[in-house]
């Protein structure tokens, strides 16, 4: 846990006394929200006085964004087959 508290509006990657941190609102670590930022993923961050933080707008559009999608059938998306039952025949 960081001992800094962030900026109002602002939040630091990891928790902090006056809350959850970034990694915590995503349900991740630190360690893969840092590896999400190298790849471009996750919600949009930029440094300030050397520490990463993102705007608390940026995390919950980014989370009601993923839960959007998750929720909108995707075009490839077909009905379940209908199960068959197959029947074995018995050794004697």
């Amino acid at each position: 846990m960081i001992s800094k508290i962030p900026p109002p509006g602002l939040l630091y990657i990891e928790d902090t006394p006056a809350g959850p941190g970034i990694a915590s609102r995503l349900g991740i670590t630190p360690g893969t929200y840092r590896k999400w930022r190298m790849a471009g993923k996750g919600p949009e961050s930029f440094r300030l006085a050397k520490m990463v933080v993102a705007r608390i707008e940026a995390v919950d559009a980014y989370v009601a964004e993923q839960e959007r999608k998750a929720l909108q059938p995707s075009a490839d998306s077909r009905s379940p087959e209908p199960r068959v039952r197959r029947k074995f025949p018995v050794a004697a």
